[in-house]
């Protein structure tokens, strides 16, 4: 096996890497996140182990983070990275659990080595309960679904779609989704929302992801009331070839 054979294969290993997050902070959560800093916290859980007890510290190099997101290795993405990193770190969301409201953050600490180029995170301890030890009501994918998505409403709805795919069906009341897709104040004319946030999102999850999502609208008098998203996982040879066709055609142009 060459080099660039052996890298290949340790790229695809770590794209096929499984995410396990309870469905808490799946569905629950309202927070306002671009796709490079959903990619990279998402890049970061897929380091938690299954059998571990505590949060443990992430290291890696940024020059394979960029391999596996499918990204050039430039002084401006080691920027970027230092600049994502940073925005993580100063944010913080509230997550309905019960009849409570639990403040959560994305991470402790960060530290970038100059010389070698290597990241260091250690996630919030107050994300333990919702990535560690879970034994029932979770949701696990592998990282290249999420990886292939480049719109920032893309990622947290596959999530979510992800989270709903034992019930083949997602309802959900037109002003929670806004919500969820943090679209605020923007887009208030349906037509529009549809046209610039949700079709795009189910076009690249359709063409990038294990799911297949179709959608209907349920109105109460004249005005849209509720979006129902059907939710489909793909199956079948020649379908997953296809995905993984278009996933490689995506995340590898600049190796």
């Amino acid at each position: 096996m060459t080099n660039e054979q052996h890298k290949k294969r340790e790229i695809e290993k770590e794209r096929t890497s499984l995410i396990v997050k309870d469905n808490r902070i799946i569905r629950n959560v309202r927070y306002s996140l671009s796709a490079q800093e959903q990619k990279l916290i998402i890049y970061a859980i897929s380091k938690v182990v299954a059998e571990d007890k505590e949060l443990k510290q992430i290291s890696f190099k940024i020059s394979d983070y960029l391999n596996v997101v499918g990204s050039t290795n430039s002084g401006k993405d080691y920027q970027r990275i230092k600049a994502t990193i940073r925005e993580l770190r100063n944010k913080s969301w509230w997550v309905k659990d019960g009849n409570k409201q639990v403040l959560l953050a994305f991470l402790d600490t960060a530290t970038v080595n100059e010389e070698t180029r290597e990241i260091e995170l250690t996630l919030s301890k107050s994300l333990k309960p919702y990535l560690i030890d879970l034994k029932k009501n979770f949701t696990k994918y592998e990282l290249i679904n999420v990886l292939c998505l480049r719109s920032k409403y893309s990622i947290r709805l596959y999530e979510i779609f992800k989270s709903y795919l034992w019930l083949g069906r997602w309802e959900v009341y037109l002003d929670e989704f806004r919500d969820i897709t943090d679209v605020k104040d923007r887009y208030l004319d349906f037509t529009e929302y549809k046209r610039n946030v949700i079709n795009p999102s189910i076009k690249e999850i359709n063409r990038f992801t294990d799911l297949t999502i179709t959608m209907e609208t349920l109105k109460k008098g004249r005005n849209i009331d509720k979006l129902v998203f059907n939710i489909v996982e793909k199956k079948g040879t020649q379908l997953v070839l296809d995905i993984f066709d278009e996933q490689d055609k995506r995340l590898d142009k600049h190796l």
